[in-house]
């Protein structure tokens, strides 16, 4: 499923040729995209929808983060790839807050940075003070997931070179979007957990799927570049690949079952329905008392044999 080549389209921000990919959507359904890693932006056409599976996010992951950090800075009017007509600003909410991208007017589609699509997905998250001292005690710099610049102010909400939103990878909700494919959620095998990450603090074993920070040491699990990212898809890569699609049922199978069932009928769905029989029948009845005493059901009875005259008089 996955494959990347070259396009003629040039990249709208350092007009080097497009890598187009195909990537794995859910369902057995694939998306294209067309990349620039150099720029790290990412172009859909108008009916592409970024609804990938777990494989597919690694695909993508792994297309954008096994190339060097780029420190490209982006021009402030962009055309798009497919009529060279220039791009509109626009702005979406979803539910994980608010998002920008670029669109063509003419409907040929849409160009994200690829921090910002990760974003619009609830896969990035801001930074807390919290992370900052994790950084501090791991002597790391905090980097910009767009361009890869390291240099910041301690308190910087932008990055002073490309001036993008400073994120951190959320890595429960990564994590959960790579255990995914066919539909289903990955069913991790039993005894030790192939995913666990090492604890920067103590060394102590993670489970990136729940855990932001250590239960020893109370160190928190900080992902800040991209190189943090490769160990997980490693591991998630080789189960994404192992899982085989659910197998249709048969068809016709549900009404064989039924067959000879007499709960399965219209007729004592309506007796159900008019409270005549119990709805959790096993074949049995109400008492006859039972059913004399309910005014619902004379009434049921008294609407039928109206119908019933009107249609047969």
């Amino acid at each position: 499923m996955h494959t990347a080549t070259a396009t003629s389209a040039p990249c709208p921000a350092c007009q080097q040729a497009l890598r187009h990919l195909v990537l794995e959507g859910h369902y057995a359904k694939s998306v294209e995209v067309e990349l620039c890693t150099a720029c790290y932006l990412v172009w859909f056409d108008a009916f592409e929808s970024v609804r990938l599976s777990g494989l597919g996010w690694v695909q993508l992951l792994r297309a954008m983060v096994l190339q060097p950090a780029s420190r490209a800075v982006l021009p402030p009017n962009m055309a798009c790839v497919r009529c060279r007509k220039p791009l509109s600003a626009v702005r979406n909410q979803t539910r994980f807050g608010h998002t920008a991208a670029l669109e063509c007017e003419q409907g040929h589609g849409q160009l994200q940075t690829f921090s910002l699509l990760l974003a619009e997905r609830g896969l990035l998250r801001q930074v807390l003070p919290a992370d900052r001292t994790s950084l501090a005690q791991e002597g790391r710099a905090l980097q910009c997931l767009q361009c890869g610049a390291g240099e910041h102010a301690p308190q910087a909400s932008l990055c002073a070179y490309c001036q993008s939103p400073l994120r951190m990878v959320d890595v429960p909700r990564l994590a959960s979007a790579l255990l995914v494919r066919h539909g289903d959620v990955l069913q991790l095998p039993p005894g030790a957990n192939p995913l666990a990450m090492a604890c920067r603090g103590c060394g102590h074993p993670l489970d990136p799927t729940t855990e932001t920070s250590c239960p020893r040491c109370d160190h928190v699990l900080v992902w800040a570049d991209w190189t943090s990212v490769r160990p997980l898809l490693d591991a998630v890569e080789p189960l994404l690949r192992a899982q085989q699609p659910r197998q249709a049922k048969p068809w016709g199978r549900r009404l064989r079952e039924q067959q000879g069932d007499h709960r399965a009928t219209q007729f004592h769905r309506w007796l159900r329905h008019a409270n005549l029989v119990s709805r959790h029948d096993d074949g049995g009845q109400r008492g006859l008392m039972g059913r004399l005493r309910d005014w619902r059901n004379w009434l049921g009875l008294f609407v039928l044999g109206l119908v019933g005259w009107g249609f047969f008089r």
